[in-house]
């Protein structure tokens, strides 16, 4: 058997004579065109390439089945494989017409007669030569070739035809500026790229066995293929050494890893995922059930794979040492991309392990460490009491949760997109863990590893790293913070803080004598002993989370008063105005955490009675950001911004809704909010500015400004469209008027509101009622409006008021 499986290359392949893809086959696949195929078109390209440049010795390509059949080998597994290296022979410049007529090639589809023209006409073509006009013209081999005489009409519908050219594009392109040198020495590294061919007829093996066979297999899984792909990485560093000639990794971590994939780590993932789904399709139908129970599985495998390469990028990320185009991959770890991340990571090592004699392996060049993601690994998962395996973080409450739902951080973290600041929360927590790892034991003796962890018996230790992670957590989070950590040179600064954050505490813990495992108050106590700042960590948020240990380390009722202001949704991780107002004075903060979250959900209902009520009460809330925040998580226009901001004098943090707070407490504290706003709005109405007043009788006429923007001009005031003046911005007061019109019943034609940008009118509103027409315009000055009926001289001095009563009298009778 040895012998029938012996290595080959394409060449060797063509020797045994002409290579034909029978009927029974499919199109050619490799160069389609969506982005699972892309990415693995991508990969295998470059894989290949790398062997014909001479920066990898060497590939092996699996086995390739079929059988001699009329003077060709007809390959019935490999087909994919075989066609990609036909088509690169042909770019390298390897001759491939049939020896003697020149007319055939030695390659060809039996599947349709179009796909065999096309390989008949490729191989009487240089490669060469469309490699070098689509060089001079800026474009792709595809577009040389499709634009030939000699290519047919016809062959533009063959899917394996624009498969090939698709496959053709990427190999020039993966060649890049390598095209000028020596093909002949890459020719000769076609050589090195081999597979094993099983000819069935050497074993007595039928076609249709084999194809039968063939069809109740399956394809490996991106999971098997990344488990493949780590194990190799593995083996290659068990013979590279460090400077200090220590091996990279070793025969026992190896072992390890295999254990562990199979064992513990998949295990926990299909707890987690795949097991209570099995038990609910007991009782459906047996092939329905087949297909759930498949997904889960895939399910499992899919979180496992994004775990493991999410672990990876952050190791390799968090290194001082890594290279830009290594750290773009490891910083991008959306689901659809991450796959990209081993595919850097090989290319980064391409130069160096090109040569075959190398064993050292510097200090400057980056390469995964097995034994720190075998720790990381293990850390994230424990057995508990049930025999099951759990993730660490589900031991967490919710509040220490990135949104207040049930989804732990770990599940947060394996999303499909992970935005930077739950990558770098769930990162923080993991330096904890690596720092202060969680203690645990074996049932006996016979167990390989200790992975059971009683909850109960470490209770300080659960309490420290939840501080941690719920401090971090509100510091990081995108929602407490005016500057995100949005960009790749932000994310990093922000990952070696956290580092250096970890490790002033680690040495915190040991001057100061202390014990994680006995006192669940270390973190607190280093949170309130902080006196540095960091970089790209929002330094504000630090320092409310060292005011808030410290309180809590002063009296404890105050951890539970922070608890219950932090479980609001829009309080989550950020209370800084509460702390501020309340002077540290536990009663009063108490006090106004009660009515700011009765506040807050009243905004949250009917957000207009909120709106009413401040501009009544503070007329001019809007003028020092010319906007009313909105109850949203907008970084610019949120309430939850204006919370966070201190006023010019710099003194309170939102200001006007402690105002309106304050009022709710001397004036009206036993009334609930909604009565509340309402009767404020009805004791100040009537001394309120008439824009104002238009609002509180329609308030849908904030509706008209983007982010509630107003804007002030020569005593004028509008609602913008924009973020500025310069946009379309209308006069609350016309607005006033378009809508009682509607509401009247006056026909849309009658009636005509004109804002900034108007042609005719500048801020203006003209109406047709009972024979007359009347033209309110802004006269631009002093609060002034203008009006003129019919064709009378128009009469200027109006006030805001005046105009309203005039227009009101008009329309509603």
């Amino acid at each position: 058997m040895s012998n029938n499986l012996k290595k080959y290359s394409f060449s060797d392949l063509l020797k045994l004579g002409k290579l034909r893809i029978p009927k029974i086959q499919r199109d050619y696949a490799q160069g389609r065109q969506s982005q699972k195929v892309d990415e693995i078109r991508k990969v295998f390209v470059h894989s290949l390439l790398l062997v014909v440049k001479g920066k990898r010795p060497s590939t092996e390509l699996d086995f390739v089945y079929g059988s001699n059949l009329n003077n060709a080998f007809e390959p019935l597994d490999g087909q994919q494989r075989l066609t990609t290296l036909f088509l690169l022979h042909w770019m390298m410049g390897v001759e491939l017409a049939m020896p003697g007529d020149k007319k055939h090639s030695v390659f060809t589809y039996e599947t349709r007669n179009t796909s065999e023209e096309f390989c008949d006409e490729l191989v009487q073509h240089e490669a060469m030569q469309v490699i070098l006009e689509a060089e001079a013209k800026n474009t792709t081999p595809s577009v040389i070739i499709t634009g030939r005489d000699w290519f047919k009409w016809e062959w533009r519908y063959d899917p394996t035809i624009l498969s090939m050219l698709v496959m053709i594009d990427a190999i020039y392109n993966e060649m890049g500026d390598n095209w000028s040198m020596n093909l002949s020495v890459c020719r000769q590294n076609l050589e090195h790229i081999t597979f094993n061919l099983l000819n069935l007829g050497d074993f007595g093996l039928s076609n249709e066995l084999f194809i039968k066979m063939n069809a109740r297999g399956k394809q490996l899984s991106d999971f098997d293929k990344l488990k493949s792909t780590l194990e190799e990485e593995l083996q290659i560093q068990q013979v590279e050494t460090d400077e200090q000639g220590k091996s990279l990794a070793t025969s026992e971590d190896e072992e390890n890893w295999r254990t562990l994939m199979d064992g513990a780590w998949i295990d926990m993932f299909w707890h987690k995922y795949a097991r209570q789904r099995i038990i609910d399709t007991e009782a459906i139908e047996p092939e329905e059930r087949r297909e759930d129970r498949l997904k889960v599985a895939k399910l499992s495998e899919f979180q496992f794979k994004k775990l493991l390469l999410r672990l990876i990028a952050l190791q390799l990320f968090e290194n001082e040492n890594i290279s830009e185009k290594l750290a773009e991959a490891s910083y991008n770890l959306e689901e659809t991309k991450i796959d990209n991340l081993l595919y850097a990571y090989i290319d980064s090592l391409t130069d160096l392990r090109s040569d075959d004699q190398h064993v050292i392996v510097p200090v400057t060049t980056l390469t995964l460490d097995f034994k720190q993601l075998i720790k990381d690994v293990n850390s994230l998962i424990f057995k508990a009491a049930d025999d099951i395996y759990y993730e660490i973080s589900c031991l967490l409450p919710e509040i220490s949760h990135i949104d207040k739902d049930e989804r732990s951080l770990f599940d947060s973290f394996l999303e499909n997109k992970i935005p930077n600041d739950v990558e770098l929360t769930f990162y923080a927590m993991l330096l904890f863990l690596r720092a202060f790892p969680v203690f645990k034991t074996k049932k006996s003796e016979d167990e390989v590893m200790p992975w059971y962890f009683d909850k109960a018996s470490h209770k300080p230790w659960l309490k420290n790293l939840e501080s941690w992670v719920r401090a971090m957590r509100n510091i990081l989070l995108n929602d407490n913070n005016n500057q995100r950590i949005d960009k790749i040179s932000y994310s990093k600064e922000a990952t070696l803080s956290l580092k250096q954050m970890i490790a002033d505490l680690v040495a915190f813990v040991s001057i100061q004598g202390m014990n994680i495992e006995e006192d669940g108050m270390v973190v607190k106590k280093f949170l309130g002993s902080l006196d540095k700042t960091y970089k790209r960590i929002d330094n504000q948020s630090l320092a409310e989370e060292k005011l808030k240990a410290s309180l809590i380390l002063s009296n404890e009722e105050w951890e539970r008063e922070i608890d219950t202001a932090e479980q609001h949704p829009y309080l989550w991780g950020q209370i800084r105005c509460l702390l501020n107002w309340s002077h540290n004075d536990l009663d009063t903060f108490k006090e106004y955490t009660r009515k700011l979250i009765e506040l807050l959900n009243s905004i949250n209902d009917n957000s207009l009675a909120y709106y009413s009520a401040i501009l009544v009460l503070v007329p001019k809330c809007w003028e020092e950001s010319n906007r009313l925040y909105q109850y949203n998580k907008d970084r610019d226009n949120s309430i939850k911004r204006y919370m966070r901001e201190l006023t010019k004098e710099k003194q309170v943090y939102g200001g006007n809704i402690k105002i309106l707070i304050d009022n709710w407490i001397s004036n009206y504290s036993d009334m609930p909010v909604k009565n509340f706003l309402e009767r404020l709005v009805a004791d100040k109405i009537k001394s309120s500015a008439s824009w104002i007043q238009c609002i509180i009788k329609n308030p849908t006429i904030l509706d008209e400004a983007w982010n509630k923007r107003i804007f002030c001009q020569d005593g004028h005031t509008i609602l913008a469209q924009r973020k500025t003046r310069d946009s379309h911005c209308f006069d609350p007061v016309f607005i006033y008027l378009r809508n009682i019109c509607h509401e009247n019943g006056i026909a849309p034609q009658k009636f005509k509101l004109y804002d900034s940008k108007s042609e005719e009118y500048e801020h203006a509103f003209l109406l047709e009622k009972n024979s007359h027409k009347y033209l309110v315009e802004w006269y631009g000055k002093d609060g002034c409006y203008s009006i003129k009926v019919d064709d009378n001289e128009v009469v200027i001095g109006y006030t805001p008021g005046e105009v309203v009563s005039f227009m009101e009298n008009i329309i509603i009778s």
